[in-house]
């Protein structure tokens, strides 16, 4: 139990790569993926206009233990 919180709490993650294309978030996911190495993702959304239809833009970032 203490080693789980100790991973949910004090685990330090760092940037490793940002792109607007999702083509290329998703091979840099495989890549990671195939070398064992653990990340997670998040997408900042640039929704824009009535509904988010026009001028729609993602940010996807990939992050890495530190």
């Amino acid at each position: 139990m203490l080693k789980f919180l100790k991973r949910v709490f004090f685990t330090r993650w760092e940037l490793y790569h940002t792109t607007a294309n999702v083509d290329q978030h998703f091979s840099m996911l495989e890549e990671l993926r195939d070398s064992g190495i653990d990340f997670k993702t998040k997408g900042l959304n640039f929704g824009g206009g009535y509904g988010g239809g026009s001028g729609f833009s993602t940010v996807y970032h990939i992050y890495t233990k530190k």
